[in-house]
C-alpha cells in the first residue's frame, strides 16, 4: 500500500506538476488541521460544529476504503495501470472534498460566536413608566 501511495503522489505531482502538487498537498492537510484543531480557538467553536473533530478519521478511513476497493479490483484480474487513473482522482477528490469539510466547519463555528452578554450595569427603565397604548 505504501507504494501505491508514492506512485499515487508520483502520478499526480506528473500531472499538476510539483508546485502545484505541494499546494494541493497543503491545502488538504490545512483543511484536515483546521477543521480540527482549529475549532479549539474559542470556546464557543467545538459546541457549534463537533463534526470538524471526525474530519481527520473520515480522511484516513475513506483513504483506506478506497485503497481496499482499487487493491480488489487488481486481485479479480484488472490491469493496474488501467485503474490507477480513475483511483488516483477518486483518492484526490475525496481529499479534496475532507478538506472543504474541515475548513466548513471551522467557518461555521467561527461564525457562530455568541452575542455578548448584557450588561447588568446598564439601566432601562421599568415597562410601566413608558406608556405603549396608542389610541385614535
Amino acid at each position: 500500500m505504501a507504494s501505491e501511495m508514492g506512485a499515487r503522489r508520483r502520478r499526480l505531482r506528473a500531472a499538476f506538476g510539483d508546485r502545484s502538487q505541494t499546494l494541493v498537498e497543503f491545502l488538504v492537510l490545512s483543511g484536515l488541521v483546521i477543521g480540527s484543531l482549529g475549532l479549539f480557538v474559542g470556546p464557543w467553536m467545538p459546541p457549534a460544529a463537533p463534526w470538524g473533530f471526525a474530519m481527520p478519521l473520515v480522511f484516513v478511513a475513506g483513504f483506506f476504503l478506497l485503497e481496499v476497493r482499487r487493491q480488489r479490483a487488481v486481485a479479480q484480474g484488472a490491469d493496474a495501470a488501467a485503474i490507477a487513473s480513475s483511483y488516483d482522482w477518486a483518492v484526490f477528490l475525496f481529499s479534496l472534498a475532507c478538506a472543504v469539510a474541515g475548513a466548513a466547519a471551522f467557518f461555521i463555528a467561527w461564525s457562530a460566536r455568541p452575542a455578548p452578554p448584557a450588561d447588568p450595569n446598564t439601566w432601562q427603565p421599568p415597562q410601566s413608566a413608558v406608556s405603549v397604548d396608542l389610541r385614535p
